[in-house]
């Protein structure tokens, strides 16, 4: 007879050499132990990293998505091993929000809250009129009386993303990419048409521009005034000339050269902007271009949440089968490059010159609640600054102006 313990030993060493035959043959078992994972779970993975030619790929469909695939909660009892590429788990959001901290999809402010800034702010500086006023530009899609919108346009704030939107309402199928000429306003409907067809609406013999106006749903977008300085440079400056700058830029910089960098060519730039040497309506201030303290807009969104509040604009509008033009914001990581760009720029602006942008774009920061360059909040909304600190005249008898100013001793950091 054999002994009791002889038999329990080779049972026992039957038992451990299945397992480790199991494990060769399917590593992705201890992998799923050692890690928490289920079964489903890794199937789950496979099938997310294997996708089709044609799908989404993984970052835009994870930023399309509400929620992230629910994970199992680890196994404290070991560390795992590092997972393969072709096998990561998919992201937490607590580990999105880490990756991401500061980006676009932290800092999106509700409808209501940032028109009762504005207006609260409008009215505090004694900057509103009473009445309707018009904006610098006004553009209705052609088939409005269908799709009532209004577009208050704004330069460098994704003006041309939102006309290139409106062409595709008005029945332009085309890739994004092949629709051009944007800008030409023939493409879009006509307020004056619209004005008339409310005439013969209305029981009286005439519309006012507000009675007009109420018959849609008006939009705008606004920018932090750094980076749209920025962005503004980089289009007309640095795209449109042979050397990427103009003549005054060398009258400031004189050892400026073509293979001066881009911050440099930047300092110079915004230096000419101060003195008024080089003019543009993109370079000037948004505020009042845009009425925002006399014009009822039912949104005022921000070009660095444009992802998020173009939703808004959709399910208000009806408009929701229509596909706004993409960009990599919808990944959530523009605001990152952004608020890096902008301080590596702005750290070649002399600080004399600093203080005259402030100055000049000062109106847009109060009013709208846009952070500045010192603030953790860059380049975003923050409605709790210090202004009166920050801005020291704001309280001065002066008649707010889109000239440069003649200096700059108002901002203060705090």
């Amino acid at each position: 007879m054999v002994p009791k313990k002889t038999v329990i030993s080779v049972l026992i060493g039957l038992v451990v050499a299945s397992g480790l035959l199991y494990t060769y043959i399917n590593p992705t078992a201890i992998r799923g132990a050692s890690t928490g994972a289920g079964e489903g779970e890794i199937l789950i993975e496979v099938k997310a990293t294997t996708t089709n030619e044609g799908s989404e790929d993984e970052s835009s469909a994870a930023s399309k998505s509400e929620k992230p695939a629910a994970t199992a909660p680890p196994d404290t009892s070991s560390p795992a091993p590092s997972p393969s590429p072709s096998s990561s788990p998919q992201k937490t959001d607590d580990v999105k929000k880490e990756e991401h901290k500061g980006d676009s999809w932290e800092h999106v402010k509700d409808t209501q809250e940032i028109l009762a800034f504005v207006k609260k702010q409008c009215k505090k500086y004694k900057l509103t009129t009473g009445e309707v006023s018009k904006t610098r530009l006004m553009i209705i899609p052609k088939n409005w009386q269908q799709y009532s919108i209004l577009y208050a346009s704004n330069p460098k704030t994704g003006s041309t993303s939102f006309k290139k939107w409106y062409n595709r309402i008005q029945g332009d199928t085309r890739d994004y990419s092949e629709i051009t000429g944007v800008h030409a306003m023939k493409k879009y409907g006509s307020l004056n048409e619209a004005m008339d067809y409310y005439k013969t609406k209305s029981p009286k013999s005439d519309v006012s521009f507000a009675e007009l106006i109420d018959h849609f749903y008006k939009v705008g977008f606004i920018r932090n005034p750094l980076t749209r300085l920025i962005s503004g440079f980089r289009d007309k400056i640095l795209r449109r000339t042979k050397e990427g700058m103009k003549p005054p830029m060398k009258d400031v910089n004189p050892s400026l050269s073509i293979d001066s960098s881009e911050a440099e060519k930047f300092a110079a730039f915004a230096e000419c902007v101060m003195e008024g040497t080089i003019k543009n309506f993109h370079f000037t201030p948004q505020w009042n271009k845009q009425k925002i303290c006399d014009f009822p807009y039912d949104l005022l969104a921000q070009t660095e949440t444009t992802t998020q509040q173009i939703k808004i604009v959709q399910e208000a509008t009806n408009t929701t089968s229509f596909e706004f033009p993409g960009s990599r914001s919808d990944q959530g990581y523009d605001s990152v490059a952004t608020s890096e760009l902008a301080h590596k720029f702005y750290e070649k602006v002399r600080p004399e010159v600093m203080q005259r942008i402030y100055e000049y774009y000062k109106w847009d920061f109060v009013l709208t609640g846009y952070s500045t360059l010192d603030s953790p909040n860059f380049p975003y909304l923050d409605f709790d600054q210090k202004f009166e600190k920050k801005f020291r005249t704001l309280f001065e008898d002066q008649v707010p102006t889109d000239s440069p100013p003649t200096s700059g001793t108002s901002f203060n950091k705090v």
